[in-house]
């Protein structure tokens, strides 16, 4: 039965947290982030802080369907549609295109896992620390190098300039004592 009542103190939370929305009041915000916490108390005493927390988190997520379509709204078409771009199958764009295919999928992530585990190594943590530090960093350093050879226009010099860190980061590798 609590369970119950604690949907409903959630679905009370998000109906006060909308009309903040439509009435641009803070007031309702405050009310209903208090009211989001009291649900997050019942959830936890009816079903143990381990799926309280769940259910506080992701019941606003499910609730809130009603809310968008209560406001969903219907654009009039615009009057200028772009026209997609066609294939193009061109000697020059295809090499291009692999070409810079290869670059980020094997080069750039070469890269990055060298930096990232030249990186682990200077810190000052067990090997363990410093594997779980670097299954951490390595997917942002690696997304992080290759938005910024993507985002540029002068992808060579990137390419050596990266190329030089991760040959800096080899001795590291190679000669520190783990």
């Amino acid at each position: 039965m609590l369970s119950v009542a604690a949907g409903g103190v959630t679905f009370v939370a998000l109906g006060a947290i909308y009309k903040s929305w439509r009435d641009q009041a803070s007031t309702y915000l405050y009310l209903g982030l208090i009211i989001w916490l009291v649900s997050a108390v019942c959830w936890s005493i009816a079903q143990g802080w381990e799926f309280g927390v769940l259910y506080t988190l992701c019941m606003p997520a499910i609730l809130v369907w009603p809310f968008i379509a209560l406001n969903q709204a219907f654009l009039p078409k615009p009057k200028n549609v772009p026209e997609p771009r066609g294939f193009d199958f061109a000697r020059h764009t295809v090499f291009v295109n692999a070409a810079n295919y290869f670059v980020v999928l094997v080069v750039l992530l070469v890269v990055s896992v060298l930096i990232t585990l030249g990186m682990c190594a200077l810190l000052p943590f067990s090997i363990a620390g410093q594997l779980a530090t670097g299954t951490v960093l390595l997917p942002i350093l690696w997304g992080l190098i290759v938005y910024h050879y993507l985002a540029t226009a002068h992808k060579f010099k990137v390419i050596g300039a990266y190329a030089a860190l991760s040959v800096t980061c080899v001795p590291l590798l190679v000669f520190l004592p783990m």
